[in-house]
Formats: structure tokens, C-alpha cells, sequence
């Protein structure tokens, strides 16, 4: 099952960064799928070595449906995608499936689509609603009618920051369109969909807990641990559980799944003494759990759940104890099969890899000491567990957030054990409140419980202490440590030369990928032009320093693009200077002109000219003075401004570069 996985995942992969045509990809399916009958019928018959040239053919035919998975979601391989329908000022019908966590200025909805400009559609897009007090929110499940303009995705505007573009790229969105409410038409006689019985499901929950008291943080995580639904989680709570690492919780997970797996099992088991009892206890086990993950709306960490641990029932059903790695590999392929966008989720990579070392490590570490006391040897084992969970996640963590809580066992020792309490009586308060039967003790003592699970959760991430951030990692140092993981595992097994040396190798690659970086920082000499509303800022970044040049006093902390520049960058001196209106780097001459609208220097040859702050300027006048190669409009400029820059521009022959559009300009060191 590995090897076969392996080769789903390595077609997966390349269909995604490939674009092969339909007829190619079915060709080599359908020649590979009768080779392989070829070979099962005929040869195995004859020829001894029929097996390794069988193996050899059904991985290659794993590959191509790997390649055909993911190329069956994308634009050019279905004739129906909305893609091919759309001009602009188009009629669209459409329908919310799930909604994303809110805007300032937006209500946010993932939709698909059914109808482009009459013709029968399919395909997924974002959908932006705008905030006013007086509209509401579309219902999910329900078929809306607009017209509007479909746009793409817009990439990063700065460098390193979240490539939003390329996030929803892997899950086949491809374009999005705003509107305001009153834009929406709702078509009669829809709504009959999973989607809407389920939020329908969601929504009667949350007026039942409404009514009895329960609001703000508390039903927010309620919502979150019971329902799957974040979307209503503030920023500081959710902040808090990623800084104590208890993020997990948040989501319908593993855990939550595995713990209603153990109650289902223990509760349903007088089933087992009726004829036919085991099957028609797997049969409501499967049917509570997949109930389960759809009212929560299928999210992508509950579908994980769930099919691994139906995987888990089956097992149990047929009497035989479930290898978990087994169990793993199997539901993992299936899910891949079915959901090929699952291997580029974050979310996918984390859960997979913290079970598997989970099943890896825990073992071992749980080794190193054995309690005699049962409290003790209690603690011990949900430690342990934590600590191989967070050893196999720590490089994806890294690689993602560049942090990484050290509290982590804290949180989980402390609300782990209690989880299972707290799910239980959960989905008691919910039935009681569904039937108008909830007393006001129980509400008020689980709200008490939630509100001070948060308190806890709180408390730990105010430890800065112990949380480490801005940690610099990027993909060749994210390689290096998961070769180090597998060969630490075997070594610790059994020390062998071979394995040794395996476990030196991967120590080497990790110690090269930091020297390379720190090499690469190092000699790094770069001028960028960052993209900024309302404000120009520029930076001269030579080796590990970087010289800000801003009109702002004081630097934002908080301020995000500066951030993941200076993280990635691995910068470890910062100057700021007020901005000039000339620069030389690299033998080559940029003039700033800025709202005072300045540019007549005597003797300049300006080889880039960067207007900022919207100048009154004839542009055609300071292109004929200097002749300059390129001609940079930040985001500080009006946008009808860079529109008649971008003119003259083409006008004259010109290279125009607008952060707008094409996002931060560099200048590199040649």
C-alpha cells in the first residue's frame, strides 16, 4: 500500500504542475489498464519474472490516475467549466456551499456554480458580499441569481507574503466576484440540498444555545468543537489556542472523531447479541460518523477523520485488531483518489504526520520511563503522545507559521483527558437545548467549563517566554528534517551502522541547508519597492541588514508584509531613513517623485522613475527629459493616475510596472 501511495501522491504532483492534454492521459490509462490484464492473464503463466513487470505496470497505472484525479478538476478538462462561458457583465447563478471566516468590509463564501450566461455550469468560485447593517447574508444551499464580472484571483503583492492565489489555485478556484446584497436574486423553489439541510441543522443549533444564554467566545468555540464551523472564532481566541498549540482543537479532528468512535462503540455494543448485531452496529457507527462530519459541512479535517476511522470500525468489526499504519495508508489513498486537492492542505499534512509519529515515536519515548503508580503512568502516556505529535509536526509548523509553542504539553495535558467530558456534555447540552429541556444549571456550568478552558488557553499564551516566532524555514530545511525523522525512528529502534550513518546523512543535509542560507543571506544586495495603500515605502537590503526608507516614525510591530520579509530574509539589522529622491544602486539611478511633484535635477540620467503619492506631473515631459528604461507606480498613486501613466507609457514604447497589478518591483545585484 505504501508503494502505491507513493505513486498516487508523485502523479498527483505532476498533474498538478502539468498541464497534459485529456486524450494523452486517457490514452495511457486505458494502454496501461490492458497491459496490466495482459500481463495478470497471459504472462504471469509463463514467465517468472511476470510479478516485476506487473508491480512495474500497476504502479505506473496508480501514477496516471494520480495525473487524471487532478487533472479531471481543471478548466481545460471539463467542457462545462463556467470559465469557458464568461466575458464579463455576466448572469450568474450560483450557490453558497460553505462560509469563510468574514472580512472587515465582506461577508466571504466559497459557491459553485450553475448557470454562465444560460449555459449549464460547474466550477468553484470565492464570493464577497459587502457589510451594511441592513443586508443579509445569503443562505447556504440555495441558488442565487447576479449579474456581475468574474475576476481572477489576485497574486501576492510583496514578496513572501501568503500567495492567497495559489492557496485557492489547489482547490480549483480560480476567480471570484463581489457584490452587494441587493445585487443577489434568490431563484424560487431551490434550496433542497445537502448543503442547506445541514445548515439548516447548524443554525437551529445555534438559536436553540442562543436561547439559553450561551453567545460571544463561548458559542464561538461551541460552534467550532461541536458544528466544525470557525468562521465566528476572534482573532485573539484563535490566537491564543495556535500560541498555546492547541489549535487542534478548534477543528474537527482525529481526536474529536476517535473519542465519539470509543463512546459509539461501548454504547452500541448490546447490538452485538442480536443476529446480524455486529454488522447492524457497524452500519449505525458508520451512519452517527459520517452524520457527523456533514452537519459539521464536510470540512477538510473532519472527511480526514472520519474515513480514517471508518477504516478503524472495519477493522474492529471483522475481529481482527487494526494496524494503525495500515489504517493510515489505506485512508489516505482513498481520500487522495477521491479529493486530490487534500495533499497540498495544510491542515491534510499536519493531521497525517502528527498520527504517524504518533504510531512512531510514542512507543519509544513512552519506553524511556515506566510509573509504577497508574495516575502517573496516565499523565506519562498523554505526554508522551503529545511530545511525538509535536516532534512530527514541528518542521510543518515551522515551515507554515514560523512558530512554534512550547507550552504545547501544557495545554494538552490539561484539556486532552478533559476533551472527551466536555464533547459528551456537549452533544447533551445541544440535544436538551434542541428540546426545549436544557436546565439552566447545565447550560450555566458548560458555559463555565468553555469560558474557562479559553481562560486557560489564554493564560498559557501570554507566556511570550515560551513561544518562539519569526523563526526562519523554508522548504530545503523542511526536506532536510523529515529525512532526519524517519532514520532518528529506525536508529532509536536499533543501532545499526547502516542506520547510523543514515541518521549522520540526514544531520549533514540539515547542517548544509543552514550553511546555504546563511551564505545566500549573506550576499544577498537587492532594492525593493514595496506595494503599500496610501504610502510608498522602499528598501536597500545588503546581506543580513536592511535600510527602510518610510515617512512613518515609528515601524509596526505587527505589520505583516515587513514581517515575512524580514523573517524569510533572515534580516538581522534594521535601519529606517526618510526617503530621498534619488538613488544609486548597482550603477543605475532612480528618481522619486513624489506629490510635490519635483523631478528637474541638472545632469541626472535617471535609468527608473518611481512616482509616488499621486504627483501632478506631465509624464510625457519627464519621459522625453530622461528616456529612463522603466517607469514604477506604487500603491500610493489614485488609480485613475496609473491609468493615464500606464497610457503614455504605451504610448512611448515604455516598460510600466504598477504594484497594482504586478505586485513589489525589485532591483537585484547583477
Amino acid at each position: 500500500m505504501l508503494k502505491l501511495l507513493v505513486f498516487l501522491v508523485a502523479g498527483i504532483v505532476f498533474g498538478f504542475y502539468t498541464d497534459i492534454p485529456k486524450a494523452v492521459v486517457i490514452t495511457g490509462f486505458l494502454s496501461l489498464l490492458l497491459l496490466l490484464g495482459f500481463l495478470h492473464f497471459y504472462i504471469s503463466r509463463t514467465l517468472s519474472q511476470a510479478n516485476y513487470y506487473f508491480g512495474l505496470t500497476a504502479f505506473a497505472l496508480v501514477f496516471c490516475i494520480g495525473v487524471f484525479a487532478v487533472n479531471i478538476k481543471k478548466p481545460g478538462y471539463s467542457s462545462r467549466h463556467y470559465s469557458h462561458y464568461i466575458r464579463g457583465g455576466d448572469h450568474i447563478v450560483f450557490v453558497p456551499i460553505k462560509q469563510l471566516k468574514p472580512g472587515i468590509y465582506h461577508h466571504r463564501y466559497e459557491a459553485e456554480i450553475r448557470k454562465a450566461n444560460g449555459h449549464k455550469a460547474s466550477g468553484k468560485v470565492l464570493v464577497h458580499i459587502a457589510r451594511d447593517s441592513s443586508s443579509k447574508t445569503p443562505a447556504i444551499g440555495y441558488e442565487y441569481q447576479a449579474r456581475t464580472t468574474l475576476h481572477k484571483i489576485s497574486p501576492p503583492r510583496n514578496p513572501h507574503q501568503f500567495n492567497y492565489k495559489e492557496y485557492l489555485r489547489k482547490q480549483h478556484i480560480y476567480h471570484q466576484l463581489s457584490l452587494r446584497s441587493k445585487d443577489l436574486f434568490l431563484l424560487p423553489g431551490t434550496g433542497q440540498t445537502p448543503y442547506t439541510y445541514a445548515a439548516s441543522i447548524r443554525l437551529r443549533v445555534l438559536t436553540a444555545l442562543k436561547a439559553h444564554g450561551f453567545g460571544g467566545d463561548t458559542l464561538a468555540v461551541i460552534n467550532a468543537l461541536l458544528l466544525g464551523q470557525r468562521q465566528d472564532i476572534s482573532e485573539k481566541v484563535y490566537q491564543d489556542y495556535a500560541s498555546a498549540g492547541a489549535i487542534h482543537i478548534l477543528a474537527i479532528s482525529g481526536l474529536h472523531v476517535g473519542i465519539l468512535l470509543l463512546f459509539l462503540h461501548f454504547l452500541l455494543k448490546p447490538l452485538e447479541q442480536l443476529r446480524y448485531g455486529k454488522n447492524l452496529k457497524l452500519v449505525f457507527i458508520l451512519l452517527i460518523l459520517w452524520s457527523f462530519a456533514f452537519i459539521a459541512g464536510l470540512p477538510a479535517s473532519a472527511v480526514r477523520a472520519v474515513s480514517m476511522f471508518s477504516f478503524v470500525a472495519l477493522a474492529l468489526r471483522s475481529g481482527r485488531t487494526a494496524d494503525i499504519r495500515n489504517v493510515l495508508l489505506v485512508s489516505m489513498f482513498f481520500l487522495l483518489l477521491a479529493r486530490p486537492a487534500f495533499l497540498f492542505d495544510a491542515g491534510f499534512q499536519l493531521s497525517y504526520t502528527a498520527v504517524f509519529s504518533i504510531v512512531w515515536f510514542q512507543p519509544v519515548f513512552y519506553g524511556c520511563w515506566k510509573p509504577k503508580w497508574k495516575a502517573a503512568d496516565w499523565f506519562w502516556k498523554l505526554t508522551t503522545v503529545s511530545i511525538a505529535a509535536q516532534l512530527g509536526v514541528l518542521p510543518l509548523s515551522l515551515y507554515y507559521f514560523h512558530q512554534f509553542p512550547g507550552l504545547f504539553f501544557l495545554s494538552n495535558l490539561v484539556i486532552v483527558p478533559l476533551l472527551g467530558i466536555i464533547l459528551g456534555a456537549g452533544i447533551l447540552v445541544i440535544a436538551l437545548a434542541l428540546l426545549q429541556l436544557l436546565p439552566s444549571f447545565l447550560a450555566e456550568g458548560y458555559a463555565l467549563v468553555i469560558t474557562s478552558m479559553n481562560h486557560l488557553v489564554s493564560w498559557i499564551a501570554k507566556q511570550e517566554s515560551f513561544i518562539f516566532r519569526d523563526i526562519p524555514f523554508d522548504w530545503r530545511l523542511l526536506v532536510s528534517f523529515y529525512l532526519l525523522l524517519p532514520a532518528l525512528f529506525f536508529t532509536l529502534q536499533k543501532v545499526t551502522f547502516r542506520r547510523a550513518s543514515m541518521l549522520l546523512m540526514a544531520i549533514l543535509c540539515i547542517q548544509v541547508a543552514f550553511v546555504y542560507h546563511r551564505y545566500a543571506a549573506s550576499v544577498t544586495d537587492k532594492f525593493v519597492i514595496f506595494h503599500r495603500n496610501r504610502d510608498t515605502r522602499m528598501a536597500w537590503q545588503q546581506g543580513e541588514h536592511l535600510t527602510i526608507y518610510t515617512r512613518e516614525k515609528d515601524l509596526d510591530p505587527d505589520d505583516a508584509v515587513l514581517q515575512n520579509y524580514t523573517v524569510s530574509e533572515r534580516i538581522q539589522s534594521i535601519q529606517t531613513k526618510i526617503p530621498g529622491n534619488l538613488y544609486e544602486f548597482n550603477g543605475q539611478q532612480l528618481l522619486y517623485i513624489d506629490s510635490l511633484g519635483i523631478y528637474e535635477v541638472k545632469g541626472l540620467q535617471a535609468d527608473y522613475i518611481l512616482l509616488g503619492g499621486s504627483p501632478e506631473i506631465n509624464l510625457e515631459r519627464v519621459l522625453y527629459l530622461y528616456h529612463p528604461k522603466m517607469v514604477i507606480a506604487d500603491g500610493s498613486n489614485y488609480p485613475s493616475l496609473i491609468k493615464r501613466w500606464k497610457a503614455s507609457c504605451k504610448k512611448e514604447k515604455l516598460p510600466f510596472h504598477s504594484t497594482y497589478e504586478k505586485g513589489a518591483f525589485i532591483l537585484n545585484k547583477k
